[in-house]
């Protein structure tokens, strides 16, 4: 099967993907956020992406470092991250985004039970800075927890500029082990992230919203996804945790955001990709970029356990 058409394919699976779900109803009511149009040139070469492999003495596996929204013109990968991946008996992502039932099942988790609604979980100073970016449209936000609502709005905006969740580099695997049948692997699940994002407490809830809010008005989100996105096609891991680090030290709600997205969930995915190592698993695995680069990053956790780890470039 070729590129164009697992692209397709992936388009019809992520109709019922949480994220692309989320995304559309922001995208739908949100028209005042990026008005620049989206790039069409097409990548000169094929994008490198953060790719390590992982050794003991019997066995190999590799890392592979994801970005959740891309373009369709990201496709096809270098051949190493090829070989890499066609020589795995089984993919290892963070969650099977692509699993309607367990998207459905997780939603609950992510909402507000009528008659609460997200206006009784924000400060007036949030809500009204809200209204200001998304105007009429901040009625259909109250059934979502806060934590969801940045993370729609921020994909919204990506979504506006060429980037889709359908065309992620998870989903683009996950639905190639599916079509070769090989063994896929959850790191945690969509339950897990869904109860991650909506189990926050109001408070953390709402910086997250407020850094959010102010990263979409003032450039800023834009500016460090399109760095970011930059960096891993360059295969730059150095950069790319730099970029994660001067991110989580802008505001307390940004350093909150990074530390539970990235450090918080590091140690237990490590511990199960240690777990595949010892046990012969020849995996592919592919997991967020953010969680391969930098301290506490799981290439750091492997490596201070005494686990040989390089990154291929």
């Amino acid at each position: 099967m070729n590129t164009n058409t697992i692209m397709l394919e992936n388009s019809r699976l992520m109709k019922t993907n949480l994220r692309l779900l989320l995304a559309t109803i922001v995208l739908l009511s949100v028209t005042v956020l990026v008005n620049t149009a989206s790039a069409k040139t097409p990548l000169v070469e094929p994008a490198k992406g953060l790719l390590f492999e992982v050794k003991s003495n019997n066995n190999t596996l590799y890392l592979f470092g994801s970005i959740h929204l891309a373009k369709a013109n990201f496709y096809p990968l270098s051949s190493l991250v090829e070989h890499a991946y066609t020589q795995a008996a089984s993919v290892a992502v963070e969650a099977d985004v692509t699993d309607a039932a367990a998207n459905k099942n997780a939603l609950p988790l992510m909402t507000y039970a009528s008659p609460d609604k997200l206006q009784n979980h924000l400060t007036p100073a949030t809500w009204q800075s809200l209204q200001t970016i998304s105007g009429r449209a901040t009625e259909k936000f109250q059934g979502f927890k806060a934590a969801v609502v940045a993370m729609g709005l921020t994909m919204a905006a990506f979504t506006r500029q060429g980037y889709d969740s359908a065309n992620g580099v998870d989903v683009y695997f996950i639905h190639r082990a599916k079509i070769d049948k090989k063994k896929l692997v959850e790191l945690e699940s969509v339950a897990f992230q869904a109860s991650m994002m909506g189990g926050l407490t109001d408070e953390e809830g709402e910086a997250i919203l407020k850094q959010s809010l102010t990263a979409l008005n003032n450039g800023e989100a834009l500016h460090d996804t399109e760095s970011m996105i930059a960096l891993w096609q360059a295969g730059d891991a150095k950069g790319l945790a730099k970029l994660f680090t001067d991110v989580a030290n802008k505001d307390a709600g940004s350093n909150k955001l990074m530390k539970l997205l990235l450090d918080d969930r590091n140690v237990a995915m490590t511990e199960k990709i240690k777990r595949m190592l010892v046990d012969g698993n020849k995996a592919f695995v592919v997991v967020g970029a953010g969680h391969l680069t930098g301290n506490n990053s799981i290439v750091d956790l492997l490596q201070k356990q005494g686990v040989q780890v390089r990154q291929i470039p």
